[in-house]
């Protein structure tokens, strides 16, 4: 037989009180209570916990004693671990850990970092990047707190919250002729050598979206990283689809390069954070809340290329 908490704590008021009317009264249940949750006590301990003198109340045996002082000790531990929960839930303070498929993640989460320490400096953070997949496990894992990433199938095991739509756009060397147009169509982008980001899900994308063109595309490169696609580009390799997109700063390899939106092309990818479903930590909650205000902003706004309206 097994002991409730609360059946652990009528045995408790009963042995402290030495009696049974006394600790019905403390606990507002009906005295047969008290006297059922001793008696299961008993089962499960295989001992007489006290005695019994009618009108006289309840006597605690020498193994009734023992068994007060380590229900005292479970039931402290147990207050404690419910106290300590509360304070995670609600404090702003401990660790974060964010999980992110977002090649240009630095160039927003270090800002949002900064504010969010600035005013809880006893919050730390723990940043992890991997694919698509990867951080979605390590969120079912319970490697993470939150996740950045491009949802595609809906997860009913993760709560999502959209954050950005990203459309696809053209990089291209900043000297590059199509540089100077307002968007540029996939039917001109595939008469250039191209240079493919080859990542999980994002291979299949972009090759998906080449394909509209009816033409097959030259591929010259390959690489698994944004950052090395902006530079070979930029070294006049070829060009490029892209989704989001750092700052206005030039690339690793040093030479300037240009995003073109897609001229009739609603193609693209939401960003979006993920979490488990449920009640969230007070601080998990302030960093979506920071996450859904400075994307709905204009500083947000600069990590993705608009077409023409």
């Amino acid at each position: 037989m097994t002991l409730s908490i609360r059946a652990l704590r009528y045995v408790q008021e009963a042995l402290r009180q030495g009696s049974i009317a006394a600790a019905a009264d403390t606990m507002n249940v009906a005295p047969s209570a008290i006297a059922t949750a001793l008696d299961q006590a008993e089962t499960a301990f295989g001992m007489a916990l006290v005695t019994r003198a009618r009108s006289k109340g309840i006597f605690l045996t020498a193994a009734g004693r023992d068994v007060q002082r380590r229900i005292d000790d479970l039931l402290e531990r147990y207050n404690a671990m419910l106290s300590d929960v509360a304070n995670l839930q609600s404090g702003l303070s401990g660790l974060l850990t964010i999980g992110y498929n977002a090649p240009v993640a630095p160039a927003f989460l270090p800002e949002l970092s900064a504010a969010l320490l600035a005013a809880h400096p006893e919050v730390s953070l723990s940043f992890t990047e991997g694919d698509n997949t990867s951080v979605q496990k390590g969120l079912l894992d319970g490697q993470f707190d939150a996740i950045l990433f491009v949802e595609e199938l809906p997860n009913p095991q993760i709560e999502t919250q959209a954050l950005i739509f990203a459309p696809t756009y053209c990089l291209c060397p900043a000297d590059h002729a199509i540089a100077s147009q307002s968007s540029v169509s996939v039917e001109r982008i595939v008469q250039e050598p191209l240079i493919l980001l080859d990542r999980p899900a994002a291979r299949s994308y972009y090759l998906d979206l080449l394909a509209q063109s009816g033409e097959e595309p030259r591929i010259v490169a390959t690489a698994n990283g944004t950052e090395m696609v902006r530079s070979l580009v930029a070294s006049g390799l070829g060009l490029s689809l892209l989704n989001m997109r750092p700052r206005h700063v030039p690339s690793y390899a040093g030479s300037p390069v240009h995003c073109v939106p897609l001229a009739e092309c609603e193609s693209g990818i939401t960003l979006s954070l993920g979490f488990a479903p449920g009640p969230k930590r007070r601080l998990l909650q302030m960093f979506i809340d920071r996450c859904s205000a400075y994307f709905s902003g204009p500083r947000g706004a600069e990590l993705i290329a608009r077409g023409p309206r």
